[in-house]
């Protein structure tokens, strides 16, 4: 798929080809000393910078502090010379290189994750850091260096000096058309080859790159070869359905191969997405971590993908008096997207997919990710799980439809028994606020406002348990079973209103206990009630990419985003979960309470504001 900074996939504008044969920063004033070398360092240098002259270039250095927004660059001239800043690169180098002159960008970002990973935890990793150039922008581009923390902060302190301090840079380089390179392998179903079960793993990072995603392509390819080796040597049958295996460029590679082959769709079953699988959990702090699919396509494949991983603790490890020996951490996770699985999961395609992650990773995109933080331990389990998981979807019939629906409707029993404990104990914690003490009609409020939300989330919560159940039908299904299904479905809607009542009575004792009468419901703002006016509709296909909107934006429209980014971290995955519920026939209030209960409680005016910024980047109408 041609790579050209301007062909679009979906919402998305291809990246441009890239390539690298040398690179060196070189300290020259106040004292002269090699930092860094591409040689020595793959990750150091900023991924598409573009070649120095063959002498190299020679240029002062001013600290930017974070150096991702105009502010930052107020009082500096920066024009010709080299910046210092701790933002992300990308967005540095639109600000100091493309709006500002400066002549090539030094970061030493870190991206840190709160109690897990901090800069001073690895002060001498290089953070893989990319420009991700569009076509049109190609002329501004020029070059950038990635340092460790400690290299940084040396810089910084010559800084201080009050003396100039001089970088030389040489870079040999190159920019060009190149190539989405996607290979996908198939091993043809016998009685059903028109239906596929896929396997992805995206392989794309600079060296080392090791668990990020090394150990998931590398994987992949040894799932691959212990089927086929199985199948030859008799050892099992050849599947029942196809077995295809998809290696990508990360998400660029998803969505050029999906929006190129729209044939697919009605031939894919269901997938897991392998993504950074290998990690010594110790080393790197890791925990597996599966990412469910979205509400917005409720599966019967969470809870068996899930059940997999919890049936790996009697497979693999030893077993006491006591239980399991194990001490292998794992757990599910709502839908984050982030990888190749959420182009799949996208309401364009409506195929399910899961991702197995190891998650967090110490060494997260750093020169650090290293084949020493690989455990073959830790592989041969995830490989397991997913040959296990990829052979018995490829042979499922009517009868493992049938498991799978019992599975799905028993833990969502148990979810909904969850959420309504959850609520029951939440509304005694708001009776015990401080800040309610002595302020009745404010604690009415809360409590009413509170009620309502857990109402909507168990009532959310039943609708896609029951479409969880019913999805078992696209690996099977008879009159039998639909029986079965609607009984299910019956059962779920049964404990959710038992549920319900339940929480009301709590709420009415509390109410009650106090002597304070309840608001009928919460006040309607006026932002809700423009909410469910609205019918939004889709004016394209696939994954939304935030560029898209960047793009049809003002820079000081687009800086609302990072803000709000900031103040609800969710929102990201909220923006993509929007969009996925949009159908032309749920208005946005109705999308806001749904996304609400998939995450967690979501502004409403936040919710007003992108679909009115998507309706402005012509991606949306509404009714």
């Amino acid at each position: 798929f041609v790579a050209d900074g301007k062909t679009k996939y979906w919402t998305y504008t291809s990246p441009i080809g890239w390539s690298v044969k040398s690179a060196e920063l070189y300290l020259i004033e106040p004292e002269e000393k090699l930092i860094v070398r591409y040689e020595d360092v793959p990750t150091c240098l900023h991924a598409f910078s573009k070649a120095t002259p063959p002498e190299g270039v020679i240029a002062e250095l001013v600290d930017v502090g974070v150096g991702t927004k105009p502010k930052d660059y107020e009082g500096k001239d920066v024009k010709g010379k080299f910046v210092l800043a701790t933002g992300r690169a990308k967005q540095v180098h639109e600000q100091a290189v493309f709006k500002y002159g400066a002549l090539g960008v030094i970061t030493d970002t870190c991206w840190e994750f709160p109690n897990v990973r901090e800069s001073l935890d690895i002060p001498d990793a290089h953070a893989y850091q990319g420009i991700w150039p569009k076509a049109e922008e190609l002329d501004k581009v020029t070059f950038g260096f990635s340092l460790s923390k400690r290299q940084g902060n040396h810089l910084r302190a010559l800084l201080k000096s009050n003396k100039p301090v001089k970088l030389k840079a040489k870079v040999d380089a190159q920019l060009f058309t190149g190539n989405l390179d996607v290979v996908t392998a198939t091993i043809r179903g016998v009685s059903k080859p028109d239906e596929e079960i896929f396997l992805i793993a995206h392989l794309c990072h600079p060296k080392p790159s090791a668990n990020d995603n090394a150990s998931g392509s590398g994987l992949l390819l040894e799932i691959a070869r212990t089927i086929k080796a199985l199948i030859d040597s008799g050892r099992i049958e050849p599947p029942a359905r196809t077995i295809r295996f998809i290696w990508v460029p990360e998400t660029y590679g998803s969505v050029a191969y999906l929006s190129r082959h729209e044939e697919l769709y009605s031939k894919l079953v269901a997938g897991i997405n392998l993504d950074m699988v290998g990690q010594d959990q110790e080393q790197c702090k890791s925990t597996l971590t599966l990412d469910n699919t979205p509400d917005s396509l409720p599966s019967y494949l969470n809870d068996y993908v899930f059940s997999l991983i919890e049936e790996s603790v009697k497979e693999f490890d030893s077993q006491t008096m006591f239980g399991a020996s194990s001490t292998f951490r794992y757990r599910a996770n709502p839908f984050s997207g982030g990888s190749d699985h959420a182009e799949f999961n996208n309401s364009t395609v409506g195929v399910p997919c899961v991702m197995l992650l190891q998650w967090p990773d110490l060494y997260y995109h750093t020169s650090m990710d290293t084949i020493d933080k690989v455990s073959a331990d830790t592989l041969k389990r995830i490989g397991w799980i997913t040959t296990v998981a990829a052979l018995t979807l490829a042979n499922a019939t009517v009868e493992t439809a049938f498991l799978l629906a019992n599975q799905t409707a028993k833990k969502g029993i148990m979810r909904i028994e969850e959420t309504a404990k959850e609520a029951i104990e939440e509304l005694f914690r708001k009776r015990e606020d401080p800040k309610f003490k002595n302020k009745k009609e404010d604690l009415a409020k809360e409590l009413a406002k509170t009620a309502f939300r857990f109402k909507n989330k168990i009532e959310h919560i039943i609708w896609r348990e029951q479409k969880a159940i019913k999805s078992v039908k696209r690996i099977g299904e008879n009159p039998e079973l639909d029986a079965f299904l609607n009984k299910y479905c019956e059962d779920i809607a049964n404990m959710g209103q038992k549920e319900i009542v339940n929480f009301e009575g709590a709420l009415n004792f509390i109410a009650k206990a106090l002597s304070i009468t309840l608001p009928t419901k919460p006040e309607e703002t006026e932002t809700e009630a423009e909410l469910k006016r609205l019918i939004p509709k889709k004016l394209f296909k696939g994954t939304f990419d935030t560029d898209a909107l960047k793009q049809a934006l003002s820079e000081k429209e687009y800086e609302w985003y990072q803000e709000i980014w900031d103040k609800d971290p969710e929102f990201v995955k909220k923006m993509g979960e929007i969009v996925n519920f949009i159908d032309g026939k749920r208005s946005a209030y109705n999308i806001l309470m749904a996304v609400s209960a998939e995450y967690n409680e979501t502004n409403p005016e936040y919710c007003l504001r992108f679909l009115r910024d998507m309706e402005k980047a012509k991606l949306v109408t509404f009714e």
